[in-house]
């Protein structure tokens, strides 16, 4: 087998656009957040250091979370995102609330719920609980 087989990059699976909009997204019980006066939200992650970082941990104080904060239109998605609210009805409220078109909104949370997803802060549901 060559070598670049090897160490080629493997694709995801194509996901069908209508089978995405039927999903209930989730967020991560281990991921906290707070709501801040100005209407966003400051995601609170736990961190668990690994390999050098583990042992770096007990010599220097390292910190145990990531704080990230969210704006508006993220914050937005971030409560959305509680198992009851299909991606489509996600899509539509930011449509209606921020007056944008369809296409545009829908690239926008899929990509920003695509990071979500990635980063281990939100799984995906087929049907709602």
């Amino acid at each position: 087998m060559p070598l670049k087989t090897l160490f080629r990059k493997r694709q995801a699976p194509a996901v069908d656009r209508k089978q995405v909009l039927r999903l209930y997204p989730l967020r991560n019980p281990t991921v906290r957040y707070e709501e801040r006066e100005d209407d966003t939200c400051l995601l609170i992650v736990p961190v668990k250091p690994r390999g050098v970082f583990r042992w770096l941990s007990r010599i220097f104080k390292l910190p145990s979370e990531h704080r990230i904060e969210l704006d508006e239109t993220g914050s937005t998605v971030w409560r959305l995102c509680d198992g009851e609210h299909t991606v489509e009805a996600i899509v539509r409220h930011l449509v209606q609330t921020y007056r944008l078109e369809r296409r545009e909104a829908e690239y926008s949370l899929f990509a920003f719920l695509n990071t979500l997803s990635q980063r281990g802060f939100i799984a995906y549901l087929k049907k709602r609980r």
